[in-house]
């Protein structure tokens, strides 16, 4: 083959590659959602679809395709074409966590998916009911070890976020026998604890910043790394065991083998978003702090993420098949 041909197949290959991302996308996309409407992987990921149909001037439908923790949804997005006009909206549980609590889970959340941007990630926050007598994360180690059994918590569902959580706090404190109540949802558990039938729960940081600003929850702490903006009062769970983080995310990812120019512009106009005053500013008052990695570095926290959640799932011994 001549030098000729060497370079003119080069050129060939590089306007190629800028007129497919130039025409993406040229008919309507789907974005997988695979949480209930009204959470915050539905809202923010319906604000990001809104947005994007606004740059590219083609429909972006959001389907809500849930059950399994998410599972369900991330595994239809992992078979779709690769082709960017489907792609996944997903909180981090059915990519960081899931591999964890499944034995036989229908995908692999690193050869199945190229990631896409991380949009945004915010942590969880420990309520109690105000009767409840802790007000920190100490006095509430120092309760349960005088008092073994007794104490009791909500949670979403057996291996769920929350749950993972305090038994993170568990782990960490050393000696802290609870008892874990699981319900079917966060709604079912917020209801019980503001009864005062549980006195704890965790809720993501957007309900419990109104939950606990109208007096109706007390918050003992986030699980970041450190303190909210949101919260600026509520101190961080890493304050009194360090090295405790439970944050979560929300990004888009496409199906493995998706053109490296789709993906691109994808990030690109998704980060034009990200970077908005209007969204940044809808981040603060949820709590919830901006992201917009490159595909190379949220690839790269995914790995570190399911690192870090296997030693939690570990930890709890938990399993769900």
């Amino acid at each position: 083959m001549s030098l000729r041909t060497i370079v003119a197949l080069a050129v060939l290959a590089v306007l190629s590659y800028g007129a497919r991302a130039q025409s993406f996308p040229s008919k309507p996309v789907r974005v997988i959602v695979t949480f209930p409407p009204g959470g915050t992987p539905d809202i923010y990921g319906r604000v990001m679809s809104a947005e994007l149909q606004k740059i590219w001037t083609q429909s972006v439908v959001v389907e809500n395709r849930t059950g399994a923790g998410g599972t369900i949804g991330t595994d239809y997005v992992a078979k779709a074409a690769p082709d960017g006009y489907t792609l996944l909206f997903a909180a981090d549980a059915s990519i960081t966590i899931a591999p964890h609590l499944y034995s036989k889970l229908p995908y692999d959340p690193v050869r199945d998916f190229a990631p896409i941007v991380n949009v945004a990630a915010g942590p969880f926050v420990l309520m109690a009911n105000p009767a409840f007598a802790p007000n920190s994360v100490k006095e509430l180690i120092a309760l349960v070890q005088t008092q073994p059994g007794k104490v009791s918590y909500a949670s979403s569902g057996a291996g769920g976020q929350q749950h993972l959580a305090m038994e993170y706090i568990r782990t960490m404190a050393g000696s802290m026998d609870m008892i874990h109540v699981p319900y079917k949802g966060f709604g079912q558990g917020l209801a019980d604890v503001l009864a005062n039938q549980v006195p704890l729960i965790f809720g993501g940081i957007t309900a419990s910043i109104q939950l606990t600003k109208s007096g109706k929850l007390k918050a003992l702490a986030v699980t970041g790394p450190k303190r909210a903006k949101a919260l600026p009062n509520v101190p961080a769970v890493a304050e009194t065991l360090p090295g405790f983080d439970i944050t979560a995310w929300y990004g888009f990812l496409a199906p493995a083998g998706t053109p490296r120019e789709i993906v691109k512009k994808i990030h690109d106009d998704s980060v034009a978003v990200i970077k908005r005053p209007d969204f940044l500013e809808r981040l603060d008052r949820d709590g919830i702090e901006p992201v917009g990695n490159t595909p190379e570095e949220f690839a790269a926290q995914i790995k570190t993420d399911l690192a870090h959640w296997a030693k939690i799932v570990k930890a709890a011994d938990a399993k769900l098949d």
